[in-house]
């Protein structure tokens, strides 16, 4: 849907370099963002070569509909033998983070692995010790779910002394861009889309200017958004910062303000604030959701007092309950992407540090959903590739 994607940069989306002009033309507006840029700080790329303006959205939904992703690279990697690890949620109660961690259990379950899963319970204060009970069990593997290096870096350091194997879901390294936290921890990322390993930032900046071309080219680029972010975590700062990016250059839509908030603050709190946000704002059409666990704690609930089609939303990642609510009318959109095959991706690169193989390409993407496009009847979407069955040919695993 976390970065999360470094040497943790998840690709940097540039402004072509085109800021000091007087006035931007309607082919610089349109052009492919540039290399070496940055949006609110944070480093942008543009990998999958995004061009902006409402023409240049328009011309991108065809493929957001289709789909990103690819296939699992099936190259032969057997599966390493009799390993424990341990997962470490940032907390179930989210269903961002307990799709993704149930998943990579399976997938270790599949190999034959022994997992616990450790839950962090949405308390950042937390995380550090989790890591440390992880070590203290004889975990020989740690998957950090939503919790990045710089937050647990202690404890990581004294996992690294020990040789146990360090792979993020959705979670960004300590020598991250954006964190600035020492030399990277992490054993293994897992390779996105494609993208060059490590590369988490670039998916991340990307999965945002998709969004945002959904949005100008939906609102025939007159929308004026209100943004919800979650900055405790790395991934929804790229996220945001290529969405950002994409809409100011878009030349008619704009953000009219950013929302930032807490995991804590999901629910009645989250729900007021928007409430607030949208008094306060009144030509707000649009809000962006930064994953579905806001969306159906704060963004649905404040929208209930308005009659359906007041304001349009972009939700996250695409759960069932979001889903749902784009079948009931009160979410417009998601950018749906398989949390489940980033939980087999994960284990896939776990599996690589012990056996000392490459991190092979996932395949990774997402596709665009709404009313009339890709929205299942039974609310559940299944990913056009069999990555299950792919990840355990890989391994040697017969089912």
């Amino acid at each position: 849907m976390k970065s999360k994607l470094r040497s943790r940069r998840w690709l940097r989306y540039v402004t072509g370099g085109t800021a000091a002009l007087v006035a931007l033309t309607f082919a610089t507006m349109s052009a492919t963002a540039a290399s070496a840029s940055s949006s609110g700080g944070i480093p942008l790329a543009n990998p999958f070569g995004y061009k902006y303006g409402y023409k240049a959205a328009l011309a991108e939904l065809p493929k957001l509909y289709q789909g990103t992703s690819t296939k699992v690279n099936t190259t032969p990697r057997p599966a390493a033998k009799n390993k424990n690890i341990v997962i470490i949620s940032a907390g179930q109660a989210s269903i961002s983070s307990s799709v993704p961690v149930d998943a990579a259990a399976a997938a270790a379950k599949a190999i034959g692995w022994k997992v616990t899963i450790l839950d962090g319970k949405l308390e950042p204060s937390t995380y550090g010790g989790l890591v440390s009970q992880a070590i203290a069990l004889g975990a020989q593997g740690i998957v950090l779910d939503g919790i990045d290096c710089d937050q647990v870096r202690g404890p990581l350091l004294q996992a690294k002394a020990r040789h146990i194997g360090v792979v993020p879901i959705y979670a960004y390294d300590c020598n991250d861009p954006t964190e600035s936290a020492g030399s990277p921890l992490f054993s293994e990322v897992e390779n996105f889309n494609n993208l060059p390993d490590k590369e988490l930032g670039y998916f991340a900046e990307s999965y945002g200017r998709g969004q945002a071309d959904y949005i100008i080219a939906a609102s025939h680029n007159k929308a004026k958004v209100l943004v919800l972010n979650d900055p405790e975590y790395t991934v929804l700062k790229y996220t945001a910062a290529g969405f950002d990016d994409q809409i100011k250059h878009s030349g008619g839509s704009q953000v009219v303000y950013t929302q930032n908030f807490l995991a804590a603050d999901l629910g009645p709190k989250l729900e007021q604030e928007i409430q607030a946000d949208l008094l306060r704002y009144p030509q707000i059409n649009w809000i962006k959701s930064p994953y579905t666990y806001a969306t159906i704690l704060g963004v649905v609930p404040a929208l209930s007092a308005y009659a359906k089609g007041t304001y349009s939303v972009m939700g996250g990642e695409g759960f069932q309950p979001e889903l749902a609510d784009i079948q009931a009318g009160t979410v417009t959109a998601a950018m749906a992407i398989s949390s489940q095959w980033v939980g087999w991706a994960a284990i896939d690169a776990l599996n690589s540090y012990f056996t000392h193989k490459p991190v092979y390409p996932s395949g990774i993407g997402w596709e665009l959903v709404d009313a009339t496009h890709n929205l299942p009847a039974n609310g559940i979407l299944v990913p056009r590739e069999n990555y299950q069955a792919a990840y355990l040919k890989a391994w040697g695993i017969k089912k």
